[in-house]
C-alpha cells in the first residue's frame, strides 16, 4: 500500500492525529530546519520599524490572529 493511499483511508480524525505525530518528529531537532533567506530579511525590517503602539501579549496576539483569520474564512 502507498504512502497516499494509506492517508487517503484514513479518518479526518486519523489524519490529524497522524499529523500531529509527523510534527512532533520534524520539530524534535530545530536544526534541522533551515530559515529561508528572505525570513532574516522581513525579521531585521520589522525589528529596525516596530508597529506604532504598545506590544501585545501573547494571549492578546493569538486572539487578534485568530479573529483576523475567523474574519477571512467567513467572507469567502
Amino acid at each position: 500500500m502507498s504512502l497516499e493511499t494509506l492517508i487517503a483511508s484514513l479518518s479526518h480524525d486519523e489524519k490529524l492525529v497522524a499529523m500531529d505525530l509527523l510534527w512532533q518528529g520534524l520539530s524534535a531537532d530545530p536544526r534541522a530546519f533551515a530559515s529561508p533567506p528572505w525570513h532574516e530579511k522581513v525579521l531585521s525590517e520589522r525589528l529596525a520599524n516596530p508597529a506604532p503602539g504598545e506590544p501585545l501579549g501573547i494571549a492578546a496576539a493569538k486572539a487578534e490572529v485568530k479573529d483576523s483569520l475567523d474574519a477571512r474564512r467567513t467572507s469567502r
